[in-house]
């Protein structure tokens, strides 16, 4: 596969990168927000050593939504798939491939495994370096952040939570800095098309010199900078016509049967896939136990995924069908075994 896209350099570490498969909020992503404290809310997420999330999967249909790269997961790639079905096509990217999907994609009701290469070759662009430079002062601003086009709201649309989160940081300096904050400064760059820049306020040249936003004024200040980017090929080859037939083929070659559980690891898992999720924290879980008997039975089988320290299963359980997904987070021992099919 290809390296991890590398974030373009910004201010304050506060930085944004305008490549890569775009996919809506994801458990990956939910785990993550646990594992640094974001989502504390949320019963048992706080710092996890492991998580598991067990979903129900009634229909061969069902199963191949699990298995396969759906639309909503390659939104604004569409056309990309779609000629890749069609007979192959090239796409380009900065920082490596512009779509890399992690299992079969499901295009027009079949399912389609997707292969990508370099061509050696790339091609050059003009992009747009958008620094953002906050003040706490009572400036006159020129317009509301609200008030900016939607192509200029949509670009910088993680502005608003970047700026809340300096001024948290500004506050916690404060409190042992009597000294005056310094501005704060954000950094984003974006490509935009011809009619992007046709509609934007922002680029190529600013409209505006201040702008409010969360009550702050904020400057505006662009750089055109020109990017090299690498030419890939994409072929697609169907791999079943329907996703029912996908998720059947699923049911019959790699399902993992959990059977003759002790009282207590059936009382787990029925828990489990009941609410839907399961933390272990460093704080120790009554269920600590039942959780590594289940967790033995599925590293001893290949998962149909395997991601660093995560695995998915197809699992059998009391004559109903479950995937389950287990991230190892901090459990390298359950980790260290996890091995993949050879092949789907």
């Amino acid at each position: 596969m290809f390296p991890t896209p590398k974030p373009r350099a910004g201010l304050l570490g506060l930085t944004v990168v305008a490549s890569g498969m775009s996919t809506s909020l994801s458990r990956r992503r939910l785990l993550a927000g646990c594992a640094v404290g974001l989502t504390v809310g949320l019963a048992g997420c706080a710092d996890p050593d492991v998580a598991m999330f067990v979903e129900r999967v009634p229909t061969d249909r069902a199963i191949a939504e699990r298995a396969t790269v759906g639309p909503d997961r390659y939104e604004g790639h569409e056309s990309l798939v779609a000629s890749a079905v069609d007979g192959g096509t090239t796409a380009t990217g900065e920082y490596g491939p512009p779509f890399e999907p992690d299992r079969p994609v499901a295009y027009d009701g079949a399912v389609y495994d997707f292969e990508w290469d370099d061509t050696g070759d790339t091609e050059s662009r003009t992009e747009y370096a958008v620094t953002l430079t906050v003040y706490d002062d009572d400036r006159a601003t020129d317009i509301d952040f609200t008030e900016l086009p939607a192509i200029d709201r949509d670009r910088l649309r993680n502005v608003q939570r970047l700026i809340e989160a300096t001024e948290a940081q500004a506050e916690s300096e404060s409190d042992s800095n009597s000294e005056s904050a310094e501005p704060r400064r954000l950094r984003f760059q974006h490509y935009y098309t011809k009619a992007e820049r046709e509609a934007s306020a922002i680029v190529p040249d600013p409209e505006y010199d201040v702008i409010a936003v969360n009550g702050r004024p904020t400057t505006v200040a662009v750089e055109p900078t020109t990017v090299s980017l690498s030419v890939y090929r994409y072929t697609a080859t169907e791999r079943a016509p329907t996703l029912a037939a996908f998720g059947g083929d699923l049911r019959a070659n790699h399902r993992v049967a959990l059977t003759g559980l002790s009282e207590a690891e059936r009382d787990f898992f029925e828990a489990v896939s009941s609410e839907g999720s399961y933390y272990q924290g460093s704080f120790g879980d009554d269920r600590e136990e039942a959780f590594a008997k289940v967790a033995d039975r599925l590293v001893a089988e290949p998962a149909l995924f395997v991601e660093n320290r995560a695995g998915e299963w197809l699992v059998t359980y009391d004559g109903e069908t479950y995937w389950v997904e287990i991230d190892f987070v901090r459990m390298e021992e359950y980790a260290d075994r996890l091995t993949a099919v050879d092949s789907l």
